[in-house]
């Protein structure tokens, strides 16, 4: 008689539990409806759309990756994003009101989809950026019922004044001429696309991009370990120092640093981050791991907080209708910090642009730091791809703290020690976070 042991009692039970559960899909459906809330609830912050394998494991939905792999040879991740409201269906906010414009909107990026084959990040960065032109355009004309003016021929000349007034603002407001031109053609083909389909009287933006001349850049020439150095070296104030924290140890783009308001900053001890919503980054909504920094920037907020009359962003403006510093005058301050510093790129003042391609070239040495040890411990297993053992058996929270360690070890070897031993012995912020600086 066959001798039954405890393990094959688990599977047996594991077994019958799983057939216990649901199979059809639209029943799975609200399971993972709920698994996302709870997940959402206990996770408000994360970057994730749908939680981890390993959360599903420990929170009692195991037996849900079984049933999709094995009844319906679906993956978790394509079961989520397909089947449920991790997939976008919460919506995404528009900065305008009008609702007919909005709708054919929508209409225009689900065709593009269709007939483009547009991928999810492809229709999520066109319509940032059309999200971006409309409200300006609704600023300037007093109006953002764009369909219905671009139906009325005869105030066609004011509406093109208007938008060409909003490409002078992008032009004069974004980090380089190449982005906004890819602003404005973003806008242009989507009302390209109204004329083709007989939706408008005529093409509000036609001929716009020829009315200026633009100035194409090239891949931005990064910063020295050196040159960074000397900028922070150089550095007279806080406001300075966050310059090259922000541009080149975060490698936040030049329009975002001054448009960080406090409220974005989460310093949680774990993983300290700021949060963009969907109009402050030009691909929309996501999270920067703050892996390096945090004492410069506990003291400009305190240096801030001092001030009686500060709205909460880490540049203000001091010009009425502006609530911090544009692009130009943030490019301008980094080129003045680096006249100061003698850092040059080609004979030119270098830009915060070159300071983020500096922050990728340590992002890229730090991964390349796990993935060799993610080669020592595959020795040591008698495994012989150290990739699998970086993606498989270390969980993402890991991989996230070694690339936080290995990063961090890799500014170090840039800055001096001021840089994350404190250079303010009178600051009043939490000190919590000089953990992380």
């Amino acid at each position: 008689m066959k001798m039954t042991t405890n393990s094959e009692k688990d599977e047996s039970n594991d077994t019958q539990e799983y057939q216990d559960w649901p199979h059809d899909l639209s029943a799975l459906q609200e399971i993972g409806e709920e698994a996302l809330e709870t997940w959402r609830s206990q996770h408000p912050r994360s970057p994730r759309d749908y939680p981890a394998v390993r959360w599903l494991d420990n929170n009692g939905y195991s037996h849900l990756r079984w049933i999709l792999s094995e009844k319906h040879n679906m993956g978790v991740p394509e079961f989520f994003i397909l089947l449920t409201s991790a997939g976008g269906s919460r919506g995404f906010e528009w900065a305008i009101d009008d609702v007919a414009t909005i709708e054919r909107a929508k209409a225009y990026f689900e065709d593009q989809a269709e007939c483009r084959d547009w991928e999810s990040s492809t229709k999520r960065t066109n319509r940032s950026r059309l999200n971006e032109v409309l409200p300006r355009f609704a600023v300037e004309y007093g109006d953002d019922s764009v369909l219905a003016l671009a139906n009325n021929p005869e105030i066609e000349p004011e509406v093109y004044r208007a938008f060409k007034e909003v490409c002078k603002s992008l032009r004069a407001e974004l980090s380089s001429h190449d982005s906004a031109h890819s602003h404005l053609r973003a806008a242009h083909r989507y009302f390209e696309w109204l004329d083709r389909a007989g939706r408008i009287e005529y093409d509000p933006m036609d001929g716009i991009e020829d009315e200026f001349r633009w100035d194409w850049s090239t891949e931005a020439t990064p910063l020295s370990g050196q040159q960074v150095r000397r900028l922070w070296i150089a550095a007279e104030t806080d406001e300075e120092r966050m310059l090259v924290i922000g541009y080149c140890v975060w490698g936040v783009r030049t329009k975002e640093l001054p448009g960080i308001h406090v409220s974005q900053s989460d310093f949680d001890s774990n993983n300290p981050s700021i949060t963009f919503g969907e109009q402050a980054r030009k691909n929309g909504q996501g999270t920067v791991t703050l892996m390096f920094g945090l004492d410069a920037l506990a003291d400009l907020l305190d240096d801030r907080d001092r001030q009686s009359d500060w709205n909460g962003y880490l540049y203000p403006s001091n010009k009425q209708g502006r609530s911090f510093l544009c692009a130009k005058q943030m490019r301008k301050r980094f080129k003045k910090l680096c006249r100061r510093a003698g850092v040059t790129i080609e004979g030119k003042p270098a830009t915060p642009k070159q300071g983020r391609s500096f922050y990728y070239n340590i992002l890229t040495e730090a991964g390349t730091d796990l993935l060799e040890m993610a080669g020592e411990i595959a020795k040591e297993q008698g495994a012989s791809d150290p990739k699998s053992v970086r993606d498989y058996y270390l969980t993402p929270e890991r991989r996230r703290w070694y690339r936080r360690v290995f990063f961090r070890h890799c500014i170090r070897q840039v800055l001096p020690e001021d840089a994350y031993t404190g250079y303010n012995a009178n600051r009043s912020f939490d000190g919590s976070i000089e953990d992380f600086s």
